[in-house]
């Protein structure tokens, strides 16, 4: 019996594999972190890897390992929400795509209805 599924291969897993049904809830929180900092630092500075970092830093309590980063970057792009762009041989920059545009939209209106429709105080 051949484990050849479970082999890595050199195909790059871009747009044409990505998922399209991945939901909000589907990402580690972590992950939408990432995304959230992502879609904030465009048009503001080269999304850089480091700069995503400075910016969760500046959230979180502990430091945020390199791996850490890098490896849910990579899960991000697997998933279609994440586009890396080459800058030179060792920096890229990362941009969220549309469809995490969407899908950051879609949790935006989830949190607003929930906000909306619970917490109001009785009087």
């Amino acid at each position: 019996m051949s484990d050849a599924h479970t082999q890595p291969t050199d195909e790059p897993n871009r747009d044409e594999t990505a998922r399209d049904d991945t939901a909000w809830y589907d990402l580690l929180g972590f992950q939408r972190d990432l995304l959230l900092v992502a879609a904030e630092v465009e048009g503001e500075e080269l999304p850089k890897g480091l700069t995503l970092m400075d910016r969760l830093e500046a959230r979180y309590a502990d430091p945020i390992n390199h791996g850490r980063l890098y490896t849910n970057l990579s899960g991000l792009e697997d998933e279609g929400l994440i586009e890396t762009e080459e800058i030179d041989g060792r920096t890229n920059a990362y941009r969220v795509t549309d469809r995490a545009r969407e899908l950051l939209a879609g949790h935006r209106d989830a949190i607003d209805d929930a906000l909306d429709a619970g917490g109001k105080d009785d009087e």
